[in-house]
C-alpha cells in the first residue's frame, strides 16, 4: 500500500500566492496606477489651458474686428435666460457697467465657454466656464477716435500686486477664463464698478484663471491701419 503524503508548504506556495502576497501586489498596482494617472491629468490640463489660450486669442481678434466694423467695442451681455433671444447678445449701448457681464459670444460668433465650461440650459444654472468680459465705457459708446481716452481705469495686476498695465498700455477691455476650477480667483473673484482691478499670471495652487486684455495703443493702431480713424 502506498503511503499517503501531506502536501508540503513549499508545494502549496508553488501553486498560488498567499493573501499577504496578493495584498502586496494590489498595493503596488495601486501606487503604479496613481503615478501614471497624475501625469495624465497634468497633460490633459495643459492641453485644455492651451486650447483656452487659443480661444482667448480668437476673442482678441474678434473684438478688434467688431471695433473696426462698428467703430466701438461691444457691450457685455447680461441676459441670464438661455431661452431669451438676447442671450449671448451684447446689451444695447449705453452698456450696463454697474454689474458683471459676460462676453457677447453670439454677437462675435464665438464659443460661449472655455475648455472647462458646460452649456447653460436654465436661468438658474451656473455660469462656470463662461467668459468674463469688461470694457471701458469710453470705448463701448463709440465712435472711437485717436484721442479717445479711457474712463474706467481698468487695472491688471501680477500675483505680487504690482501693476501690469500702465498709463501707457491703458487696458480698455479684458476677457478672462476661470480656469479648471471653474471659479474666479484672486482679484478676479470680485466685481467693483468703481475700482476695476483684475489679476493675471502663471497658474499657482491658488490661481488658475487665464486673462487677456486689449490696450488702447494697440487698438488705436489697428483702427488706423484699417482706415477707421
Amino acid at each position: 500500500m502506498q503511503e499517503l503524503r501531506t502536501p508540503s508548504v513549499t508545494s502549496a506556495r508553488a501553486r498560488g500566492f498567499t493573501l499577504v502576497e496578493v495584498a502586496m501586489v494590489l498595493v503596488i498596482l495601486t501606487l503604479l496606477g496613481g503615478s501614471l494617472l497624475m501625469p495624465l491629468r497634468v497633460r490633459i490640463e495643459a492641453r485644455e489651458r492651451t486650447a483656452t489660450l487659443t480661444q482667448l486669442r480668437e476673442i482678441d481678434h474678434a473684438l478688434t474686428g467688431f471695433a473696426i466694423i462698428h467703430g466701438r467695442l461691444p457691450c457685455p451681455s447680461t441676459e441670464a435666460d438661455p431661452a431669451s433671444p438676447q442671450y449671448g447678445i451684447e446689451d444695447p449701448p449705453p452698456c450696463r457697467h454697474g454689474i458683471a457681464g459676460r462676453l457677447p459670444w453670439r454677437s462675435l460668433a464665438l464659443s460661449a465657454t472655455d475648455a472647462w465650461g458646460r452649456p447653460r440650459t436654465h436661468v438658474g444654472d451656473s455660469w462656470a466656464g463662461y467668459w468674463h468680459y469688461r470694457v471701458d465705457p469710453a470705448f463701448a459708446s463709440g465712435p472711437i477716435r485717436a484721442d479717445t481716452v479711457p474712463a474706467a481705469n481698468l487695472q491688471i495686476h501680477a500675483h505680487d500686486g504690482s501693476r501690469i498695465t500702465t498709463l501707457d498700455s491703458q487696458a480698455i477691455a479684458l476677457v478672462h477664463s476661470t480656469g479648471p476650477n471653474r471659479r474666479a480667483d484672486g482679484r478676479n473673484a470680485s466685481f467693483s464698478p468703481g475700482a476695476p482691478s483684475y489679476q493675471a499670471g502663471e497658474p499657482t495652487p491658488d490661481f488658475d484663471d487665464q486673462l487677456v486684455w486689449i490696450g488702447r495703443p494697440l487698438l488705436i493702431a489697428r483702427l488706423a491701419q484699417a482706415g477707421r480713424l
